[in-house]
């Protein structure tokens, strides 16, 4: 099972970050450039087994993207689980460990796509090209969303 990894640390607590990333609204903030958030349907606060519904335009394509939290560990750990989305499996770990200058944002990801999507070569270019930019973006977003808020 192909798995991406992404690591950053940011200006804010554990705590902080945990409540910024159960909330699927704070995706507006986050989304790099180029993908609009159409929809979210959400509870701002997340438990284990709760769904929540996406909508994402990049571009001509419009994704619809129901998603369960399957994991909430307050303050440490939210992985959500793809339910009806472009991947065959998609589960998202994201991980927050306290760090002397802030906390450490981990992202991990295990993926697969469908065939008709490019299967293996398809996940190759997920893990190698567009996670790596996606959560580049995301993680200077949530960056710099903290930083506005100390600063």
């Amino acid at each position: 099972m192909p798995i991406f990894t992404r690591s950053c640390l940011l200006p804010a607590t554990v705590e902080e970050l945990f409540l910024f990333h159960e909330n699927p609204h704070n995706l507006r903030h986050i989304s790099p450039p180029g993908m609009h958030i159409l929809e979210i349907r959400a509870d701002q606060s997340a438990q284990p087994g709760e769904e929540f519904t996406i909508a994402v335009k990049q571009g001509p394509i419009t994704l619809r993207w129901t998603g369960r939290w399957e994991t909430v560990d307050r303050p440490r750990l939210l992985i959500d689980t793809g339910l009806r989305c472009p991947f065959a499996l998609w589960r998202h770990h994201h991980l927050f460990e306290p760090h002397p200058e802030g906390a450490l944002l981990t992202d991990r990801v295990e993926f697969r796509l469908p065939w008709h999507l490019g299967g293996p070569a398809g996940d190759l270019v997920c893990r190698l090209l567009v996670f790596p930019r996606l959560f580049a973006a995301r993680h200077a977003a949530t960056r710099d969303s903290f930083a506005r808020r100390t600063g």
